[in-house]
């Protein structure tokens, strides 16, 4: 049995409908879909290492993963060991091989750290980058040079497309000999801010296309400056958003019937995610700030080649997913994960995960953090900007005024404890588990690329 998992860098779980993505509503429609799966955190740092490790991001001490050792076994690892041929594709620094997400995997193909025009880009961004007022008064420029670097090395996005990744993934699964299993994980960054769809998808949104200088320089603005962004530019944001998810609906579709044509779908258990989800103007903002609303935490999850089907709506986490993997595999699963095997929920042999975690850096002493029990209820603790309690089945916006974090609700003071107990289990498996330090100039230089500082 083979085994793909394909992780969408920044697709929210509404996306998955007929209108924008269709193709992926209807594998869904044929498929095992759990509709209340949460990200165990709200950017790809701190959220792959619950993929791929079944780890949360709060219990290693930096960035990553450690380079080795018997506490953290990953997916590829595991599968590795019981005889399954193992590649990953990636373009996304935090998700490769500097960050030791290669771990397990005969090939990496990492596109963010090799390419000669990738150091040059680096280059300008942190010349460019050195202080903050300067670097305001010279925005403009900043993303003229950063769309003539992409058309002066031929890209026409910021990172190399799905359909690339789709087909450096099928050469070497046609390189595997009659019989052998395999393992293939593809991260799609497409959706990932700036949203610069190819102008066929724009067109489907969008009365004209806009260019690639254009899509950078206001996804800048909404990530960085959003109390700037106007109701018609969030509109345009939304519309852009939608012309990358289409897109990648394209190429998933496309690499389903290459799998099909090449008589390996029926072999092959397929689970379908993302990393973490998208703000496109809700709470003021855009991209996936540090924060825990549903806009960025609730993620599609579904399970192809699985003997259930149909739709699950107790919760789940993405800390689930390398469990869940392994179990329909037929594998024993690693007692060094925290997370358990989603198809006991679908058996009915559990009603839900009930409690799902989620963190941030420990560049502010892991005060960012929620939790989210299964009946809808959840923390959110924003550090400087304060604590949040809302019942999302009641209220799914989470507006201001639905905050009942003051009101003196048994449900606020239940969560508060039982996420003060999880930081402090967090601190303690963290102690000498290290990954990379987050101090170093290469993860700042990441951050940098990724939208996350400025």
């Amino acid at each position: 049995m083979n085994v793909l998992l394909v992780t969408v860098d920044s697709l929210r779980y509404d996306r998955v409908n007929e209108r924008v993505m269709p193709f992926t509503r209807s594998f869904a429609d044929d498929s095992l879909e759990f509709t209340q799966c949460v990200a165990n955190g709200p950017s790809t740092p701190a959220s792959f290492p619950s993929i791929h490790a079944s780890r949360h991001f709060a219990s290693i001490d930096g960035l990553g993963l450690p380079a080795g050792g018997r506490d953290i076994v990953t997916l590829a690892e595991r599968l590795r060991d019981a005889g399954f041929a193992t590649s990953g594709y990636t373009d996304n620094h935090f998700t490769s091989g500097s960050y030791h997400f290669d771990r397990g995997f005969d090939t990496m193909h990492d596109a963010s750290g090799s390419a000669e025009a990738g150091k040059l880009k680096q280059f300008v961004q942190s010349n460019l980058d050195k202080e903050g007022v300067l670097f305001k008064t010279i925005e403009r420029v900043y993303t003229q040079v950063d769309a003539m670097w992409s058309t002066t090395v031929g890209n026409e996005s910021e990172y190399e497309r799905a359909a690339s990744l789709n087909r450096r993934a099928l050469d070497w699964i046609d390189e595997r000999e009659e019989g052998e299993d395999w393992f293939v994980w593809l991260h799609y960054m497409d959706v990932h801010h700036p949203y610069e769809a190819p102008e066929e998808y724009q067109r489907q949104f969008l009365g004209e296309p806009v260019g690639v200088a254009d899509c950078r320089r206001l996804s800048r603005k909404g990530t960085h400056h959003p109390e700037e962004v106007t109701d018609e530019e969030w509109e345009l944001i939304r519309n852009l958003y939608d012309a990358e998810c289409a897109y990648v609906d394209d190429q998933f579709e496309s690499f389903m019937g290459e799998l099909d044509q090449r008589g390996v779908v029926d072999d092959t258990t397929i689970c379908f995610t993302a990393d973490h989800g998208e703000l496109v103007g809700e709470h003021g903002n855009a991209g996936h700030p540090a924060e825990f609303w549903e806009g960025t935490v609730r993620v599609p999850f579904i399970l192809s080649g699985v003997d259930e089907t149909g739709t699950v709506e107790g919760q789940i986490r993405l800390l689930d997913t390398a469990p869940t993997l392994t179990d329909a595999v037929g594998l024993e699963i690693p007692p060094e994960w925290n997370g358990e095997s989603a198809l006991d929920v679908a058996r009915g042999t559990v009603e839900s995960r009930e409690f799902a975690f989620g963190g941030v850096g420990r560049q502010i002493d892991y005060k960012r953090c929620y939790v989210r029990r299964s009946d809808g209820w959840k923390l959110l603790r924003h550090a400087d900007d304060g604590e949040f309690c809302f019942d999302i089945t009641e209220t799914p916006d989470e507006r201001p005024e639905d905050d009942r974090s003051g009101d003196g609700v048994p449900e606020y003071d239940e969560l508060s404890a039982v996420l003060d107990k999880h930081m402090q289990e967090m601190a303690d498996l963290r102690s000498g588990v290290g990954g990379v330090d987050e101090g170093e100039e290469m993860v700042e230089e990441h951050l940098r690329e990724l939208g996350y500082l400025e």
